[in-house]
């Protein structure tokens, strides 16, 4: 649940919640009670910390330590 302070971040929001581990921004106090009591009468909160663990096992939150590996290789292979 994160509320944007810059237009970006609606981004993130919608990725995140494209690859349920996080919400749709929230920018309202009364939406996000509406959150907050779906966590507490669901297992919206479980779904997501699995959706978590599934999509690291596939990599998805791996494009930092590719991006290093790659720019890494690179600058190996220019020596």
């Amino acid at each position: 649940m994160i509320r944007r302070v810059g237009d970006h971040e609606a981004y993130s929001a919608l990725r995140a919640s494209e690859l349920g581990d996080g919400t749709l921004e929230i920018r309202e106090v009364p939406l996000a009670v509406k959150y907050v009591k779906l966590f507490l009468d669901t297992n919206l909160l479980e779904v997501m910390c699995k959706s978590i663990e599934d999509n690291n096992k596939i990599g998805i939150y791996d494009g930092c330590k590719n991006a290093m590996r790659l720019a890494l290789e690179r600058a190996e292979q220019m020596k």
